[in-house]
């Protein structure tokens, strides 16, 4: 009976290290299916859901692993912080130029490094500063960080900077005031996006820093309030155009020169100058100028192909584009009658998002501007996405085809497309 009983225990002791065992293989075979990604800008967001309409729950720095758990609509679902799980923009993680609104501590890690107003070496210098002088990095552009240092701020290159860890972190972020940067600023009862908003806050209002907690700050308001904001949306500098927030670099964006192939569209009354040429010029100006901000850009044609109409519409449905822009130049009936400028909308929902865009259009560009208008164009027609159609002047008058033709009028329009969705996504 003994002899039974010890052989029973012994066959259901090994019969619970085969278990564990199995249950450890079949951990180590799950874990290999899933890649796994370091982070290589400064800092990325990670939000509850694949794209810009969902919160941001927390960030991840560089140098951060990832675990990729699944892709849906170019957004990687990943594990972070050993069991957290969220959403990253998937063309970000390798991104080393651009990263959004964040506050990390670093160092100068070079003798004499200048502080400049715009992230450009040609740019005037605010200050010089010494090796290890410690800054705070709010965002990086362009291989560029955006620093505040000793109530001043501008641009380092990024290449001479360290950041420093999260201990370090909680030592140097010794300032007192902080800034919030946008307006409905969440003031919350406990370092969560899902905890209860005690109050809300308008861009540039003043809040006590009390002390460091991860990627949340506790502060005091002006009323005596205590509670957490998220570090991303706040700043020890006041805010200004360069630390202002904007999702733009988690954006995916369409972008369709008008025409193309056997499809000239419009021609200059000299014949020589054809639309589908200056959009696609045109167009290509813009993506250059977005992709330096980050943003997943795709074009309906890089080339002087035909694409239908139902196809460009179709192309920015599948991408499930943020915004999708059609590029164009329009003709009047008679030479030199008309010039200027137009942007169409078809759906209600897009009436903001144009006149964002057309703002910046009138603001920006050297032609007259003829405002925004109701446009029953096919690719915006059949769109699902928030969509454009843009007119950036007359081909069959002399003055706007010469400037549409010139790539000073072109780096115009993609200046003036950048900040309006700059704007637009803040």
């Amino acid at each position: 009976m003994k002899n039974s009983f010890m052989k029973g225990n012994k066959l259901r002791l090994i019969s619970l290290n085969i278990i564990i065992i199995l249950m450890v293989i079949f951990s180590l075979l799950s874990l290999g299916k899933y890649k796994v990604v370091t982070v290589d800008p400064i800092a990325m967001n990670v939000r509850t859901g694949p794209s810009i309409d969902f919160d941001i729950q927390s960030q991840v720095k560089k140098g951060d692993k990832l675990t990729i758990l699944e892709e849906k609509n170019h957004w990687y679902r990943v594990k972070f912080n050993d069991n957290d799980t969220g959403w990253v923009a998937s063309w970000l993680v390798s991104n080393k130029e651009t990263s959004p609104a964040t506050n990390i501590a670093a160092k100068i890690n070079t003798p004499k490094t200048n502080l400049r107003e715009d992230p450009t070496t040609e740019s005037k210098k605010i200050a010089t500063l010494d090796k290890q002088t410690k800054v705070t990095i709010t965002k990086e552009q362009h291989g560029w960080s955006y620093v505040t240092v000793d109530n001043k701020e501008g641009w380092v290159f990024s290449q001479l900077l360290n950041v420093e860890n999260n201990k370090q972190q909680e030592k140097d972020l010794s300032s007192e005031t902080l800034f919030a940067r946008q307006d409905g600023t969440k003031i919350r009862t406990e370092p969560s996006i899902d905890s209860q908003v005690l109050t809300t806050l308008g861009r540039g209002e003043k809040i006590h820093f009390l002390e460091n907690d991860g990627d949340w700050y506790q502060v005091k308001t002006a009323n005596g309030q205590k509670g957490y904001v998220a570090n991303w949306v706040v700043s020890f500098g006041k805010p200004n155009k360069h630390n202002k927030i904007t999702s733009i670099a988690e954006t995916t964006i369409v972008l369709d020169p008008g025409h193309g192939g056997y499809d000239a569209g419009s021609l200059s009354n000299d014949e020589r100058i054809y639309e589908k040429n200056v959009t696609l010029k045109t167009a290509l100006a813009v993506e250059k100028e977005l992709k330096s901000l980050g943003a997943n850009v795709i074009m309906t044609r890089r080339d002087d192909s035909f694409i239908s109409l139902s196809g460009i519409a179709g192309k920015s449905n599948r991408a499930k584009a943020d915004v999708f822009i059609s590029f164009h130049f329009d003709s009047s009936q008679h030479p030199n009658e008309a010039s200027g400028t137009t942007t169409y909308y078809y759906n209600e929902k897009d009436i903001p998002l144009a006149e964002t865009v057309n703002s910046h259009i009138k603001q920006e560009l050297p032609l007259t501007n003829r405002g925004t208008e109701f446009g029953d164009y096919q690719v915006l027609r059949d769109n699902h996405q928030p969509a454009l159609l843009l007119e950036l002047g007359y081909m069959n008058n002399d003055g706007d085809a010469y400037l549409i033709n010139s790539k000073d009028y072109q780096k115009k329009v993609a200046l003036a497309v950048k900040n309006a969705l700059m704007d637009y996504f803040e």
